[in-house]
């Protein structure tokens, strides 16, 4: 046993002899029994882009939102468990469909052995960062890639221990970065399985290979690669077919609902359960949401030609646009930056497209580096091929009339 599990363990069982040893209790009300999708998938989206407006900057990839099974799912939990956890999970306690919700979580991220809810990907980050920065005496230090999301970059300053960026995506920099740090006793390197505002995918093995020689915490937010890479829609553990030591996901893109979670080892998850003040403190995830996003899982596991559907759009607007001369970065997802640079020209075409009905947000600084601004593409599995070619020819011709 590491360093590390031995004073997490040796904290655990001290709470316990103070009697202030958390576990979350269950409740006992009537099983929750979701039943699997039969039908066509692509039959329950129920999208409608007549109303006026196509919109492209939402991270509703697989267009699950408005998914009958999933809203039928959202309801019956409602009926049964009310509409809110009333408290946070240590008090209120976890409903079946919670518990079922983790196990699936879990499995469908490559066989892990426990799980975490947290009301928001943000305070996943920000809680999680904080408490494996706080293991006394132990001295940590993280390296985080440098495009990180801003909840992990605010879990690091609010963490209050030594950190260093690493250039994005660069294996070598970050070696020479862990090199020179290889005495903290706790070393933790963040990454995202999806880039958020780039739509690249790190070199996951080469930083887990990295992880292991410096004897390092892996940890990813794969909040936009949950159900949109991989073969299966598993997120980076199905991509790569490697297991970092924690996964921080959301359950409110590609999943359809709010909230969010970790998963890892039974120890991690205990010891968060324990010392994370973001989940200690926070009311829980509402039921329905569980019900959604556990429904949401199972759809995506019973019809992995949705994730391949939503890869087939990506390819065809990625291509497209980069035909017609425009920079789209290194995407190679379903997250498609359209490089402008200028912050003014880029608010002036996001204007122009929704008067032309097209809903597409323009990124700038501070979200993204300035003279960087770019139009953020989310491509989804529900759209209508023919539609999306039609709005891609508004879009470049719309960038190239204003730049």
């Amino acid at each position: 046993m590491s360093l590390l599990s031995e004073l997490i363990s040796s904290k655990i069982e001290k709470n316990k002899k103070l009697g202030l040893y958390r576990k979350i209790p269950e409740i006992s009300l009537e099983k929750y029994n979701l039943k699997p999708c039969h039908k066509n998938i692509y039959n329950n989206f129920n999208f409608n882009y007549n109303t006026g407006t196509v919109n492209l900057a939402t991270n509703d990839y697989l267009g699950l939102s408005k998914n009958e099974k999933i809203k039928k799912a959202a309801k019956k939990a409602v009926d049964i468990y009310g509409t809110s956890a009333s408290s946070s999970f240590l008090i209120y306690g976890h409903s079946s469909i919670h518990r079922e919700l983790e196990k699936e979580l879990c499995e469908f991220k490559g066989g892990y052995e426990g799980c975490i809810l947290y009301p928001s990907g943000y305070q996943a980050n920000t809680g999680i960062i904080r408490s494996l920065s706080s293991v006394f005496p132990l001295k940590t230090f993280i390296a985080f890639d440098e495009l990180s999301h801003a909840s992990i970059i605010d879990g690091v300053l609010a963490s209050g221990v030594k950190f260093k960026s690493f250039k994005h995506n660069d294996l070598n920099y970050l070696e020479s970065v862990l090199n020179r740090h290889k005495n903290y006793e706790i070393k933790l390197i963040i990454t995202e399985g999806v880039f958020s505002m780039d739509g690249d995918i790190p070199d996951l093995p080469g930083i887990l290979n990295i992880a292991k020689r410096y004897d390092a915490l892996s940890i990813v937010d794969d909040a936009h690669a949950t159900g949109t890479i991989g073969e299966k829609g598993g997120g980076s553990t199905d991509f790569h077919k490697v297991k970092p030591d924690i996964i921080i996901g959301t359950l409110g893109k590609a999943l359809a609902s709010n909230g969010a979670f970790a998963i890892s080892n039974r120890l991690i998850i205990e010891y968060l359960i324990n010392f994370s003040r973001a989940f200690i403190f926070s009311t829980g995830i509402p039921p329905s949401s569980a019900a959604s996003a556990l429904e949401a899982v199972k759809l995506i596991k019973e019809n992995p030609g949705i994730v391949e559907t939503l890869r087939d759009n990506s390819g065809f607007a990625r291509k497209y646009i980069k035909e017609s001369g425009l920079n789209t970065l290194n995407s190679s997802t379903h997250i498609i930056p359209i490089l402008i640079g200028e912050e003014d020209k880029a608010i002036l075409i996001e204007k122009e497209l929704l008067k032309a009905g097209i809903y597409l947000k323009a990124i700038r600084y501070p979200a993204v580096p300035k003279k960087s601004a770019r139009l953020r593409l989310g491509v989804n599995a529900a759209i209508d091929r023919a539609m999306l070619e039609n709005v891609l020819k508004e879009i470049v011709g719309n960038i190239k009339l204003n730049i």
